[in-house]
């Protein structure tokens, strides 16, 4: 081989190490994001990751997670049923798995009734729900509102006229006239509470695994974070190969070195 050749191939490796070096330091950003992130989606039920969510406001507005404009809340007692979206509220505290829209509450014997599209919520007075009665239940369908009549009994206004029930739900009659009835009727959200429901609409949008799934496959930037993370895949593959190109080539150098040194030593000997 001469000079000219072993200068050019040392120039040539010399190159390839300092791209592999600067090929490793940028991949090694995306490897301890996806090894971080990795490790905890592959724990999400032991860290509760599907049930925590984010609270950062910085976040949330990234996400696009905004509470509608409306709040609708009924005052029930010294209390406030609210609805903001489909999700229902006791005070400032989240129903759970239950939607809405929440058509009207009110206390009735020793609970709390209210009104959501496709039946009606049984609540304690300190707001613990104790049952859904649905239309297996007999509840009347299309309900528009609920109410109380002269007589004390429970009154719904549904879309195929007015019913009324007794107090223990379980027979529900059809009128053709309905006595005056005193209609639950929705109130402004005083401001404080509109403001707590907020943030607490806001604070259960974004759960954690939802954000660290996004940050795992680079989709938390968008369409441009996965063309980043396609990326990412590309200089792993570079890495790769050029680390297994150099240590090849370091091996052939060596076994040629070594060849070298022998041939010379046996010369010597003769």
């Amino acid at each position: 081989m001469t000079r000219h050749k072993k200068k050019s191939r040392a120039k040539l490796l010399r190159s390839l190490f300092i791209w592999h070096r600067y090929i490793g330091l940028t991949a090694a950003l995306f490897v301890v994001i996806l090894a971080l992130t990795g490790l905890a989606l592959n724990h999400t039920e032991e860290l509760g990751l599907d049930s925590r969510h984010v609270q950062s406001g910085m976040l949330l507005d990234w996400y696009g997670v905004h509470a509608p404009a409306s709040i609708t809340s009924y005052p029930v007692d010294q209390h406030i049923l609210s609805a903001v979206g489909k999700q229902v509220y006791w005070n400032t505290e989240l129903v759970p798995q239950v939607d809405g829209p929440l058509l009207g509450a009110l206390g009735y014997s020793d609970l709390v009734v209210a009104a959501v599209e496709g039946g009606l919520l049984l609540f304690t007075l300190e707001g613990e729900l104790i049952e859904q009665l649905g239309g297996n239940a007999g509840v009347p369908a299309g309900m528009q509102a609920i109410g109380l009549a002269p007589a004390g009994k429970l009154a719904i206004r549904a879309a195929h006229g007015y019913y009324q029930t007794d107090s223990d739900f379980l027979e529900w009659h059809e009128t053709d006239t309905l006595d005056p009835v005193a209609w639950a009727t929705a109130i402004d959200t005083p401001a404080p509470l509109q403001a707590a429901l907020v943030d607490a609409y806001r604070g259960s949008g974004l759960s954690l695994e939802r954000v660290l799934l996004d940050l795992h496959s680079g989709r938390i930037l968008g369409n441009w974070g996965v063309y980043l993370m396609d990326a990412a895949a590309i200089l792993f593959l570079l890495l790769a190969f050029s680390g297994v190109w150099l240590w090849a080539k370091r091996r052939a150098s060596a076994r040629e070195h070594l060849r070298h040194k022998q041939t010379h030593e046996k010369i010597r000997e003769t």
